[in-house]
């Protein structure tokens, strides 16, 4: 199973006044940037098939009247030429792709530059941004970090390496929402730092190995985890639902939805490895990427939310359960999702334990783990 290479670390902060405006300049230029990028590319055909130096070396010729920072404009074209890569892969038409409506600026790592030279974190609380004024002047503004409790053992080490030149960080800065009070702008923003991956398990670690070798099944939907754990016989040990419903509500905010998320999903890691649990078995969020694709393009939506539901939250749910089992000392293992939502078997299970249909899922999934990986020892149904 392959991890990310970086995981992305927000950090909310506020700007007024004069930072304000700066940092809104200059994420209007990235932003004029990106059009324009993406406005040749669907004019000139040739630019799609550049490899990725190629294609910086050309949004730097592009773009330099418009962003005159190099490490700004790399970030940018960054950003479209990935979103044209995954399109080429995808299929997708890149006549109808089209920005969403952001307003950012991001900066590659550096390591020899302390970490990142145009966004860089002095302290965990504090960070440097380089940003350019409306005659398009840089300049460098200190902002004030709302930093979570929970970050700060990393941030701290994240820090002391880029110090030392032993890593850079790419980062982020995204106008999240803006208001003027008394002529003076103030922006709701987050800096997001990506932080290696194998740097974020050793500061964030809290278990090295599991307490026992059972084997358990999540069925993740958009309102719940249901968890079922099985001995490594097959036989159902226990079974535990971790809800978070009132995220589905129309208007629910994504921040505050995500933060129940997440907290389920470490409840749920922390209640399998204080019983007995080893490997977490998750459907196979590459399989259910295809199914979601066909559900959307066929129209078999239930509700109006239904797309978004099957897009973001369970596969976002299933990758989020992967990277953060490893902090718990668990393995992850995926496994093929056709039929255990709909099968003879998965009734035969629903009827059997008295189950219902998402626990039934979860245990069933837990079964072909051990079927598949452990074939010295018959799981029984």
């Amino acid at each position: 199973m392959k991890f990310p290479e970086y995981l992305t670390v927000d950090i909310p902060f506020t700007v007024r006044d004069e930072d304000a405006k700066l940092v809104w300049w200059t994420a209007w230029y990235s932003k004029l940037c990106a059009h324009g990028l993406l406005g040749d590319v669907k004019n000139n055909d040739v630019l799609i098939e550049l490899s990725q130096t190629s294609f910086l070396k050309y949004a730097r010729r592009k773009c330099y009247d418009i962003l005159p920072n190099r490490r700004y404009i790399d970030g940018i074209a960054s950003l479209i030429h990935s979103t044209l890569k995954s399109a080429r892969k995808l299929g997708v038409n890149i006549d109808k792709i089209e920005l969403r409506q952001w307003l950012l600026f991001q900066s590659e790592a550096e390591k020899e530059k302390k970490g990142n030279l145009n966004i860089r974190l002095t302290s965990i609380d504090k960070a440097k941004i380089l940003t350019l004024d409306r005659e398009k002047t840089p300049k460098r503004i200190t902002i004030k970090l709302k930093t979570l409790r929970g970050y700060l053992k990393l941030l701290k080490i994240l820090i002391e390496k880029a110090m030392n030149r032993e890593l850079g960080y790419p980062a982020r800065v995204v106008v999240k929402e803006y208001n003027f009070y008394q002529s003076s702008l103030h922006l709701y923003c987050n800096l997001q730092v990506m932080v290696p991956y194998n740097l974020y398990l050793n500061a964030m670690r809290k278990y090295n190995k599991p307490l026992g070798n059972h084997v358990s099944g999540a069925d993740v939907n958009a309102d719940r985890i249901n968890l079922a754990i099985v001995d490594r016989y097959g036989r159902l040990r226990d079974i535990k639902t971790f809800w978070f419903r009132e995220i589905t509500s129309r208007g629910y905010m994504r921040k505050q939805a995500w933060t129940k998320i997440y907290q389920a999903i470490h409840d749920l890691l922390n209640y399998a490895y204080h019983h007995g649990v080893s490997v977490i078995a998750l459907e196979n969020p590459k399989v259910l990427g295809c199914l979601r694709y066909y559900w959307i393009r066929n129209g078999e939506r239930k509700t109006r939310n239904y797309n978004y539901k099957v897009s973001v939250f369970r596969n976002k749910i299933i990758e989020t359960i992967t990277y953060k089992a490893p902090l718990y000392g668990l393995e992850i293992i995926y496994v093929n999702p056709k039929g255990t939502t709909h099968s003879r078997e998965h009734d035969e299970i629903m009827e059997k334990y008295g189950l219902d249909r998402h626990t039934a899922s979860a245990y069933l999934i837990a079964l072909r783990v051990i079927k598949r990986h452990i074939p010295t020892q018959k799981a029984t149904v």
